[in-house]
């Protein structure tokens, strides 16, 4: 082991009868070599494991080795595309998705051009920013330069140093970025201090697993806790009270005696012991009778379900490397997060939707184990831990057609029981990240017909067929389009006239130049082109407008010395206002629009008296 790389090399270079820049000459490019090398060796088993380039955690370690390897091969000069070295290394490797893994390597290489392109143009602007402060570029401005445009260190220092600016960079660089994005991505987990009040109580049995259609039960009293806000945690010894849990919201509904009926609005587990949060308390060791609601209870079901289903669709269409980042169930819809290097178009939309209600027509069974963790793990792998490693040393696994996965929650007992399957939306949630908003069931069928009612709405308006509508609103954008360019024409057109003169129009001689003092009715657009029109002729412009208060616009053309800035802000003092600019275009106004007349009148004394004190 080497501790200090730099006088290894001046030892090396002293016994061999060199100096040490000509051995950094002759060994740096077989460094660059061997590293890429390596580092393609890496992002094979990372890509070809399914990581996926992003912002966080793993993926944005996969992203930092990747546009390592990049910059190693732009400076010796390896011609070969980094996707095809990277290939080379995964069929070494036996990997069998190795397209996947060159389309992720090539379109992380064409960000990195992309980011690079907008980054220098940013250390540039910082480098001659700190150079006229005489200061050094900060730290935390080359990790974020890096961080978000891919800008490495050494390329910091040599931009610095033509600007005349310094930049410090720390052997520990790269693990000062790495350590900004730690290996988050999730939900932090609410730490709660409910753990001592149930340290006594058993564990609840919990009867959704046994029977997921059933909505009522009974159970015993063990205990009820009073909570700080009046309401109550009611601890029973058996429920059928789905808890928060894995994405999907607790089941509410109502605990029951002879003689009362308490609200249960949220259901939490702690250590096992699951608390039905009530507005009122049933007495501690009473017999109760729990109904769920149940209309909810199997819209969640179904969502539940339909989350594997959809998750299962995109791994068959997008590739073997999508793996759950989040989800989020709901009643109407949810949400699922999956990692994905590009944006999932409309057309991977249809066919991830054909293949979940491929699932969901075949109407498989939707089956339950419960077998030992390392039992499952080598049976099916990690994969199984697509929504988080549930604690235990058991572990429930959801079985749906060829799908499996760890999940705690409650489902359907067949898929034909999802009803249909609907995909919404998608988005970038951040880059590497792609979330599919979907409907199941009867919500899916409620969004459809939101959709229509909406399409039928735009029909009507436009007084054509549903099925014309698309044709129809691109023929009245383009139109639109062409009007816009028509008018805009128009308004240039009517600003040539305007600054040739009419009623209104003063003209001041003002030494070798000439200004036109005008009032324009018109919105600044209009101004500025009149204002423009009037300096390519050489023309001093002062105009003022009532269009939307008053507003003032002076333009002055290379050569004459006069300040618009100072013009128009003694213009607008007397509207009310203010305003101001650079010599050569300012723009200000005020309320007081009756006034407007009277500062224009005076506005030729202004000018005489600036070019006076010029």
């Amino acid at each position: 082991d080497v501790d200090d790389v730099e006088a290894a090399r001046d030892d090396i270079a002293d016994e061999l009868g060199v100096s040490t820049g000509r051995l950094r000459d002759l060994v740096e490019p077989l460094e660059s070599i061997y590293a890429i090398a390596d580092h393609c060796r890496t992002l094979a088993y990372m890509l070809g494991d399914g990581i996926v380039p992003s912002n966080v955690g793993t993926g944005y370690l996969a992203r930092m080795v990747l546009r390592r390897t990049k910059r190693l091969c732009d400076e010796i000069g390896v011609d070969a595309p980094l996707d095809e070295l990277v290939d080379v290394q995964a069929e070494r490797l036996g990997y069998e998705n190795r397209d996947t893994v060159r389309d992720i390597v090539r379109t992380e290489v064409e960000k990195y051009r992309e980011t690079l392109e907008r980054g220098t143009r940013q250390v540039e602007r910082l480098a001659d920013e700190y150079a006229d402060r005489g200061e050094p570029i900060p730290l935390e401005e080359a990790i974020e330069l890096y961080d978000s445009h891919g800008i490495q260190p050494d390329t910091v220092e040599e931009i610095a140093a033509e600007y005349g600016a310094d930049v410090a960079i720390p052997d520990d660089f790269y693990s000062r970025v790495a350590a900004r994005h730690g290996t988050g991505g999730g939900a932090e987990t609410e730490e709660r201090d409910d753990g001592d009040r149930v340290a006594d109580l058993p564990e609840t049995e919990k009867l959704f697993y046994e029977d997921p259609e059933r909505t009522d039960f009974e159970a015993v009293v063990l205990d009820v806790i009073e909570r700080d806000d009046g309401e109550y945690d009611v601890v029973l010894d058996q429920t059928m009270f789905y808890p928060e849990g894995g994405g999907q919201p607790a089941d509410v509904g109502t605990l029951s005696t002879d003689d009362v009926t308490v609200s249960v609005t949220d259901v939490q587990e702690v250590d096992g012991v699951v608390l039905h949060r009530t507005n009122g308390t049933p007495g501690k060791g009473e017999f109760v009778r729990g109904q769920i609601d149940g209309t909810r209870r199997k819209r969640l079901m179904q969502h539940h379900t339909a989350t594997h289903i959809v998750g299962y669709a995109a791994r068959q269409v997008l590739g073997d490397h999508v793996r759950q980042a989040g989800a989020q169930k709901g009643t109407d819809s949810s949400r699922l997060d999956v990692r994905h290097y590009e944006r999932v178009d409309r057309e991977a939309v249809r066919r991830i939707e054909r293949v979940a209600n491929d699932v969901v027509t075949d109407n498989v069974p939707v089956e339950q184990e419960w077998p030992q963790r390392h039992e499952a793990e080598e049976e099916h792998g990690f994969d199984l831990y697509q929504g988080g490693i549930p604690p235990g040393e058991q572990v429930r696994l959801i079985h749906v057609d060829d799908d499996v996965q760890a999940c705690g929650g409650t489902h359907v007992t067949r898929s034909g029981d999802v009803g249909v399957i609907r995909i919404l939306s998608t988005e970038r949630v951040q880059d590497g990240v792609e979330r599919l908003t979907f409907a199941a069931g009867d919500a899916a069928i409620e969004a459809t017909q939101r959709t229509e009612d909406a399409l039928y709405e735009a029909a009507d308006v436009l007084d054509v067929s549903p099925q014309e509508v698309p044709r129809t609103a691109e023929r009245f954008f383009e139109e639109w389009k062409e009007r816009g360019k028509r008018i805009e024409g128009l308004k240039e057109q009517l600003a040539s006239v305007r600054a040739q003169g009419g009623d209104g129009t003063e003209t001041v001689e003002l030494g070798d130049a000439e200004a036109v003092v005008q009032r324009v009715d018109a919105d600044m657009d209009e101004l500025r082109a009149t204002a423009n029109a009037l300096v390519e002729e050489g023309t001093v412009a002062v105009l003022g407008s009532g269009h939307d208060g008053a507003t003032f616009v002076v333009a002055v053309p290379d050569g004459v010395d006069i300040n618009a800035g100072a013009v128009v802000g003694e213009l607008a003092g007397r509207v009310g206002g203010g305003g101001g600019g650079p010599p050569d275009f300012a723009q200000g106004g005020g309320p007081d629009v009756e006034a407007l007349d009277d500062a224009l009148a005076v506005a030729p004394e202004v000018l005489r008296r600036l070019e006076e004190e010029a």
